[in-house]
């Protein structure tokens, strides 16, 4: 049986972000089921299209969504 999905890979990676901010790409691409480097994309897309704030917190990063 295969398995369907309303949203898109971008859809889960802002869900999962706005749940978990400080997850490391690493764990939202184990969660989402895409590669790391995939997630990576997806994040800068975000990031330059003003949806996702990226801050840097000591060593790692920060993920706050931005609303319109």
């Amino acid at each position: 049986m295969n398995r369907w999905n309303v949203f898109s890979n971008h859809g889960h990676v802002l869900l999962f972000l706005a749940r978990h901010p400080d997850a490391r790409l690493r764990d939202v691409a184990a969660n989402v089921g895409i590669t790391e480097r995939a997630v990576q994309k997806i994040v800068r897309d975000m990031q330059d299209s003003g949806v996702v704030r990226v801050t840097r917190v000591g060593r790692r990063n920060r993920y706050a969504i931005d609303g319109q």
